[in-house]
């Protein structure tokens, strides 16, 4: 067997997991609740939200002076708020449980990708030896290169 079939054989297609979906994987995996607490946090960060926070609330002071049934300072509405913030506090603590699970999730399945990729880009470099040395070509030079790129700290 020669050395670049050798190489070959040793490596099979079917030896890696094909990329998963994350987003369906992480979606599948979230209870009734969780996904209740996820979309009330999703509409809680989005601008109209707030706008029509503002809004109600400036709707209720004027109506409130007018037919003095809130009057200043507002003790009805400052409950209702008070409460509604209670309630949302712990349903967005839920929500950013799992925004934090699904963004550890993904990074380790980047993790894992990144790492089957640099394991393909090794088999290559062992490929494309082999083929310059059945050819012929002086290797040696390419080896250092190599191992010169495989040494190489690509930090910060």
């Amino acid at each position: 067997m020669t050395d670049t079939a050798t190489v070959a054989a040793a490596v099979s297609i079917d030896d890696h997991p094909l990329v998963h979906d994350v987003n369906q994987e992480h979606s599948d995996n979230l209870s009734a609740t969780e996904r209740f607490c996820k979309r009330i946090a999703d509409g809680t960060g989005a601008p109209l939200t707030l706008f029509l926070a503002v809004i109600l609330q400036f709707v209720w002071v004027i109506v409130g002076i007018a037919t003095k049934m809130d009057p200043f300072p507002f003790a009805f509405l400052l409950t209702i708020s008070n409460i509604v913030q209670l309630i949302l506090i712990f349903i967005l603590a839920v929500g950013q449980r799992q925004s934090s699970a699904h963004a550890e999730l993904r990074a380790e399945h980047d993790h894992d990708s990144i790492s089957r990729l640099l394991y393909h880009q090794e088999v290559q470099e062992d490929i494309l030896l082999a083929i310059a040395q059945k050819i012929e070509l002086d290797v040696e030079k390419l080896g250092a290169m190599v191992r010169r790129l495989a040494s190489e700290d690509s930090g910060p």
